[in-house]
């Protein structure tokens, strides 16, 4: 654990890249190794199960609640394994199959929005949350999460239900997705 401690000193926003926080870590990403894209289970490998209407080609990505993990996905391959946190008790991230329908590169996100008090326990206001991309009209997201400990990220869920993330994972998805694009989250 006091790695994880170590780590929550340093400032995310000066993490350039995954490598770089991995490489400060001391860790590898094993987790990469336990995801396969065809539909399986075995071995303890972690599947993706690739929807019935995703075409060759295609971005998108899945969110596995109960691993606290997001892949990029191009059609049936593997592009990126993202270690998220997701939505805690009371406060779920949705499931089921959305589009992401729009984005917000840089923006301030209050706690009013989604009508809890400022000054309350669950209250919160934010500047500057990156790579904001909404699939659901109720403020639902994949974006980038600076004010979490490094230590939630494949965790702990901890979000109201948004899916966040490190700043450069939330860049990568920013590039990768658009308008449109197929967020498919399950347990």
């Amino acid at each position: 654990m006091a790695l994880f401690e170590a780590l929550d000193r340093i400032s995310r926003r000066t993490l350039l890249t995954r490598a770089a926080l991995i490489a400060r870590a001391g860790l590898a990403l094993p987790i990469a190794r336990r995801v396969r894209a065809d539909g399986g289970d075995s071995d303890g490998m972690m599947s993706v199960r690739v929807p019935a209407s995703v075409v060759p080609g295609q971005r998108w990505v899945d969110v596995n609640l109960a691993e606290q993990v997001t892949v990029a996905m191009r059609g049936s391959e593997i592009v990126q394994v993202i270690l998220v946190t997701t939505g805690q008790p009371g406060w779920e991230t949705p499931v089921g199959r959305f589009r992401v329908g729009y984005r917000v590169a840089d923006e301030r996100m209050t706690s009013a929005a989604l009508g809890i008090p400022f000054d309350s326990p669950d209250g919160y206001d934010l500047d500057h949350v990156l790579y904001t991309q909404y699939f659901t009209d109720q403020g639902h997201a994949l974006h980038d999460n600076y004010w979490r400990p490094l230590s939630v990220f494949g965790h702990e869920a901890t979000s109201h239900g948004c899916v966040g993330m490190v700043e450069s994972d939330a860049l990568f998805l920013w590039d990768f997705l658009g308008n449109g694009s197929l967020v498919n989250i399950h347990y």
